[in-house]
């Protein structure tokens, strides 16, 4: 049996492609093709050759985009011709990282009737919490409700890193309270970006000076943030303008294709803040970008200045 997954979690991938390794035992060898790397004809060279020193040989070829919407073409002759008449000895595992392949595709068609398909999409927000609850179980990790409620906010949909920080909490010999979780468990860029938003925005300087001081104590360069910031002032922008026009959160998140949390949580955010005051936020970030590149300033003074011109804006 040859094999399709794809998806955006990368984890679940992962661990789908373990499990299919070890059901051929020890006497199983294993070989990666990235196709961002490595040629097609590499890839059917390997899998047209029988294994020399094990019973059965799996291939697993990462990137495989051309299965996607709107990626390049190139010559899929000799895997139709392996996937209608493979070699038994050996496996292919095809991965990518869309959310779908193009079933237009005569290959995709191919694929779908001679190899077992497999989505494997991030977790919805609404699953996260159950899916650590489960992870949590299964590791033996004895959690107080609070932390895991807690370990919910903090973490990304990412299983592959949901589960990282979870091997981390299961060395941990005692209880996981919400204090442990919080010295354990760093927040992730995203996370501490949202913050930093939104101390700018409701003029707090002084937790907005302390999310920063913060990330550059982690090697995050101002540069990297101010785009990253710039990012999310544009989506308060947004999703103001949406509010201003009547529409609800589910309209909003269609419209805008984000995330109905992301967008609820944004609504409670900009809810007292008028869409000019965010325009003029969304401004100063851009000037400070340009003095910046331009040598006009230091990078950590243009940022750290950018702050003040906003808490004078919001005052």
């Amino acid at each position: 049996m040859n094999y399709l997954f794809y998806g955006k979690d990368s984890g679940r991938i992962q661990k789908e492609i373990a499990k299919v390794i070890a059901q051929y035992g020890d006497d199983c060898d294993h070989i990666v093709y990235d196709l961002n790397t490595s040629k097609m004809g590499d890839v059917m060279s390997e899998l047209t050759t029988s294994p020399f020193f094990h019973a059965h040989k799996v291939v697993i070829v990462k990137h495989c985009n051309f299965l996607a919407n709107g990626s390049s073409d190139f010559d899929v002759s000799q895997l139709e011709a392996f996937l209608k008449d493979p070699l038994l000895e050996n496996t292919l595992i095809m991965t990518h990282e869309f959310e779908k392949c193009d079933s237009r595709k005569k290959i995709v068609r191919l694929i779908n009737q001679t190899c077992r398909v497999k989505s494997f999409q991030n977790l919805e927000e609404r699953d996260k919490k159950g899916y650590i609850a489960e992870r949590c179980r299964e590791l033996d990790i004895n959690i107080a409700h609070e932390a895991l409620s807690r370990l919910a906010e903090r973490l990304s949909c990412d299983t592959a890193m949901i589960d990282l920080q979870l091997e981390k909490l299961a060395c941990y010999p005692l209880e996981i309270t919400a204090e442990v979780v919080d010295a354990l468990i760093s927040r992730e860029l995203e996370d501490n970006v949202f913050q930093l938003s939104e101390a700018l925005l409701k003029g707090k300087f002084k937790k907005a000076y302390q999310v920063y001081k913060d990330m550059v104590s982690l090697s995050n360069d101002p540069i990297y943030l101010l785009a990253v910031v710039v990012s999310q002032l544009r989506f308060y922008y947004q999703v103001k303008v949406c509010m201003m026009q009547g529409m609800g959160e589910e309209r909003t998140a269609s419209y805008l294709k984000a995330h109905p949390y992301r967008v609820k949580l944004t609504m409670q955010i900009v809810a007292g803040i008028e869409a000019d005051t965010i325009m003029k936020l969304l401004d100063a970030a851009l000037t400070c970008d340009l003095d910046i590149k331009n040598g006009r300033r230091d990078k950590y003074f243009a940022f750290e200045m950018f702050m003040i011109q906003c808490q004078e804006e919001i005052i």
